[in-house]
């Protein structure tokens, strides 16, 4: 337990380093302190919406069919979106649930799907905040948040193993289709509103 709320912790702090290091490219690394701290903010509440609630959803899916689901850092995905970000580019990948004792396709993809569900859910629920509050100065975190948890649910939903949507694919391939779509249909429309 105490392994994993650290791995937890260093991945969060390393995601939103790479979140906020991806926005300071943006502007070209010349932001005011008032501007880092926003940002900075802005990146860590981002992270634990999207990444943190994405994880904890297959551990909680995990768990509730009997299997053991701890969160594991990865080392590698952790340098790697460091340095993209400095591009512009954030690879999500810092970590991921570990999975043992969950049997059968059924199973394995309703876990692996957990996820990327959240995402779209807590995705398009910022969306609808962003679109209502469009005269006002929470418009812009409100569609910044759903821009990140859609494009988390997309990144990890991609059909390539290790990522969520091999297993999901593997498990029910309409209802892969039926969620990359509306993930991908509700990424455009929160890119095209919120830039």
């Amino acid at each position: 337990m105490r392994r994993e709320v650290q791995d937890i912790l260093i991945a969060v702090f390393a995601l939103t380093m790479a979140f906020s290091i991806s926005i300071f490219s943006h502007y070209s690394f010349r932001l005011s302190p008032s501007q880092v701290l926003y940002y900075l903010a802005l990146s860590l509440a981002a992270v634990c919406l999207a990444f943190l609630a994405h994880e904890l959803a297959h551990r909680q899916i995990a768990r509730r069919y009997g299997g053991h689901a701890e969160f594991r850092i990865w080392p590698m995905g952790l340098l790697s979106g460091l340095i993209f970000s400095f591009l512009g580019f954030v690879i999500a990948a810092p970590g991921a649930v570990y999975i043992e004792g969950v049997f059968g396709q059924g199973r394995v993809g309703k876990t692996a799907l957990a996820g990327p569900m959240t995402n779209l859910v807590l995705g398009t629920v910022f969306l609808a905040a962003g679109i209502s509050l469009s005269a006002t100065i929470w418009a812009f975190p409100m569609g910044y948040l759903s821009q990140i948890n859609l494009y988390l649910g997309v990144f990890n939903m991609i059909p390539v193993p290790p990522l969520d949507g091999q297993k999901v694919m593997s498990w029910n391939i309409r209802s892969y289709i039926v969620i990359m779509v509306s993930m991908v249909f509700m990424a455009v429309i929160s890119f095209v509103i919120f830039g």
